[in-house]
């Protein structure tokens, strides 16, 4: 069976049997190319239309589908690239090129117009923000930026000195220093509100108040919970000795002896300064062991002095004392108590023993957080000295953080790295504002830097990837404003006025001199530095300027019509070949 000719050949030979003319010189035979090259490209669109035609919007795409869309790309821009490409060709062949003239004129002239549609923004991107990297850094700014609700300039997204410097210089133009002084405002509001923000999502009350509040409850609670379990453990201790079994009480007479025994050769001094409740407890003691001995016996019950030394615990280790209890020796003859119970339970054998060793053993752990404990919160001053209690010497370590952070609940931790966030991106007292929310990069980086790595762990890597993650970007948010400090500086300095009033002076007299080429040279300038200062610092064009310049898709189906055309015209395969390649593989 005989193969069907291409459109081109079928038109050749219908207007032959019509009779029809001939194009005869070089121009008619280019517009001729031209006309079927329209044609190819206008049946391509039609292949493409009939292949999505009846598609639904929803419907998920398909390899025919894909195809369908990439046929009817941009159908404007496939004319006019049929045109420029196929009249190339054909003005090359008049010309006397060759097959490979022909084709690279094709493709050139076929690419000139979306080279024109992609070329133009290519250049401007290239020229405000720079190259691949720079758009890279740019892309990854305008996301960290985004976590606070704000957007970086040029400069500060790309990280490039020379812009920094451009935006530097800007901020100190008589025209153009007012657009980087607002822009520098905005963004401090918008960071200051973003933070403000992070730090209420995490915290109702982000403050160093509700912090400190937080930390007294919480270490309140957890005090409470070990002395319960305390109790828990001494309790199975105490199933091993029977309820009236004498304590003797040797190790307290001689601890509360040392407590409460004047200086010798200061007796009267030294002993004014005993403690009454200590003295008091020392002769009750005493008094009680000798009404045992009275009456035949060598000690106080077990269980007697079980009550008093939970009644003493009640005492030594309750955080609302007031500044004249005696808490730390309170505290010694709690141990006493305690070490003269376990000798007795001790004689009771191996179960005992080791009832004893286990609840000593929490007691001894328990006691050095809770001695830690109570330091962080019996301060003076209310709860705002307790949480700078809490963070303090964070710059060396997190020994006092970390005690306290694991000894509090959840949502208390939450509240003391809230108010730790807010903190640390306040302006100093001579940049706030009434309402003593202003933002500064500076403040921020430095109170980071002031974090030792452990405490910076213990405060913002304890609650998941997520948590972690957006303070590593607030972060490197702070550090591109701070590198890029001259956006947000004062530009009241003397340099930047003299220079601001020389302009608008020399604006003024050229114009009342009549001297209108330098006045509108003047005007101009100032003009475009007003343009440049916006373009670096709105939020849309340096979205804009972070997207990539892609070459449009239109543009390719309208060359692979022209370099089938130059195949079936010159017979030669490896043209057919390529153009055939090259569509398959757009399609993919």
């Amino acid at each position: 069976m005989q193969e069907s000719g291409s459109y081109r050949d079928t038109g050749a030979w219908l207007a032959d049997k019509l009779n029809l003319p001939k194009p005869q010189t070089s121009t008619e035979r280019v517009y001729n190319d031209i006309n079927e090259a329209l044609t190819g490209t206008a049946l391509t669109l039609g292949a493409g239309g009939l292949i999505n035609a009846g598609r639904s919007a929803a419907a998920s795409p398909t390899v025919a589908s894909r195809v369908g869309d990439f046929l009817t790309a941009q159908p404007a821009l496939q004319a006019v690239s049929t045109v420029t490409g196929s009249g190339a060709a054909g003005a090359t062949r008049e010309a006397g090129g060759g097959q490979g003239a022909q084709l690279a004129a094709a493709l050139a002239g076929g690419l000139a117009p979306s080279a024109i549609t992609a070329g133009v923004p290519m250049a401007l991107r290239g020229g405000f923000r720079g190259g691949e990297k720079n758009r890279q850094n740019l892309s990854a700014a305008i996301d960290d930026f985004s976590q606070l609700g704000s957007t970086p300039s040029i400069g500060q997204g790309t990280g490039s000195w020379m812009r920094q410097g451009v935006e530097t210089l800007l901020a100190g133009g008589p025209t153009s220093g007012g657009v980087m002084a607002r822009f520098g405002k905005r963004q401090g509001e918008e960071i200051g509100s973003g933070l403000e923000g992070f730090a209420r999502r995490m915290s109702n009350d982000p403050t160093a108040e509700g912090a400190g509040r937080a930390i007294e409850q919480g270490v309140d609670t957890y005090t409470d919970r070990v002395r319960s379990i305390r109790g828990q453990l001494y309790d199975r201790v105490d199933q091993h000795v029977p309820a009236d079994a004498p304590v003797a009480l040797a190790r307290t007479q001689q601890e509360l002896q040392r407590l409460t025994a004047p200086t010798p050769g200061a007796s009267n001094t030294t002993g004014a300064m005993i403690n009454p409740e200590l003295k008091t407890l020392a002769d009750n003691i005493a008094a009680d062991i000798a009404a045992a001995q009275a009456a035949g016996g060598t000690g106080i019950p077990y269980q007697a002095v079980k009550d008093i030394r939970t009644k003493l615990g009640e005492d030594a280790f309750s955080f609302t004392l007031s500044p004249d209890k005696p808490t730390a020796q309170l505290r010694k003859v709690y141990a006493a108590l305690t070490d003269d119970m376990q000798d007795l339970a001790r004689q009771a054998g191996p179960s005992a023993e080791r009832a004893v060793r286990k609840a000593n053993k929490f007691y001894a752990d328990s006691r050095e957080r809770l001695e830690l404990l109570q330091r962080v919160v019996d301060k003076n001053g209310g709860p705002e000295k307790v949480f700078q209690a809490a963070i303090a010497g964070t710059k060396e370590g997190a020994t006092v953080l970390r005690q306290v952070m694991g000894s509090l609940p959840k949502e208390a931790q939450r509240d003391v790295t809230a108010a730790v966030i807010k903190r640390m991106g306040l302006a100093n007292p001579s940049g706030q504002d009434t309402a003593g929310e202003v933002f500064s990069a500076a403040s921020f980086l430095t109170n980071w830097n002031k974090l030792s790595p452990e405490a910076q762990q213990t405060l913002f890597h304890r609650y998941g990837p997520e948590m972690s993650e957006n303070i590593t970007k607030i972060a490197q948010v702070a550090e591109r404003i701070k590198e890029s400090d001259g956006i947000l500086r004062s530009t009241s300095g003397t340099g930047p006025n003299a220079v601001a009033a020389g302009y608008w002076g020399s604006l003024g007299l050229s114009l009342l001199s009549g001297n209108i080429p330098v006045f509108a040279k003047l005007a101009a300038a100032g003009a475009g530095t007003n343009v440049i200062a916006r373009v670096m610092t709105n939020p849309s064009a340096v979205r804009w300027l972070a997207r990539t310049t892609e070459l449009p898709v239109g543009a390719l189906p309208a060359q692979l019509n022209v370099l089938k055309r130059i195949a079936a015209e010159s017979k030669d395969e490896d043209v057919e070949e390529f153009a055939a390649a090259l569509e398959e593989a757009a399609q993919e």
